[in-house]
């Protein structure tokens, strides 16, 4: 079983509800000028905040950072690997500036040991959509976090393209 999405009516609910995410508008904006694939990607990940981070989950209801990523591209009939260490090789190297929705956003994050990479799903302009290790107390769990505050920008490591870019054959 998996969630079901409800399309842009959805993504400006969960978006509105963030005032720190870029606004509404840009967001359902970003996803319209999209292909259908990129756009249900991303509002298949959109539809996960608010779940919890659980280590080697992949939904439904529960997530690690990979497998959010993993989640949202099989629940629209797309291959992606389920090891964060693969999915940084699948794709294809892109400039944040690139970026469009349903690519991947790779970011370091501090832990007690040390750093450690994570991965996110991008949902618009400068929004991705994260399961972050911890409880929804301690900000943990999936959530959407905006990549240009100050805190995401300094840890944005890259960004990687898998699925075709807009505009380009499919």
């Amino acid at each position: 079983m998996y969630k079901p999405v409800a399309g842009l009516a959805a993504v400006t609910l969960l978006v509105a509800a963030c005032a720190s995410s870029p606004t509404t508008s840009r967001v359902e904006k970003s996803l319209e000028q999209t292909t259908p694939t990129r756009q249900t990607v991303a509002t298949t990940a959109l539809a996960q905040v608010g779940d919890a981070y659980a280590t080697n989950m992949a939904g439904p209801n529960q997530y690690d950072d990979a497998g959010l990523a993993y989640y949202a591209y099989r629940q629209n009939g797309r291959a992606l690997p389920r090891a964060l260490s693969d999915q940084l090789d699948a794709g294809q190297p892109i400039a944040l500036s690139e970026a469009q929705p349903g690519d991947l956003v790779f970011l370091r994050l501090d832990a007690p040991d040390g750093s450690r990479l994570t991965v996110g799903v991008l949902a618009g302009a400068n929004l991705a959509v994260l399961a972050m290790p911890g409880t929804a107390q301690a900000g943990g769990g999936v959530r959407r976090v905006s990549l240009a505050d100050d805190y995401w920008r300094g840890r944005f490591v890259g960004v990687s393209r898998i699925l075709p870019q807009a505009g380009a054959a499919r």
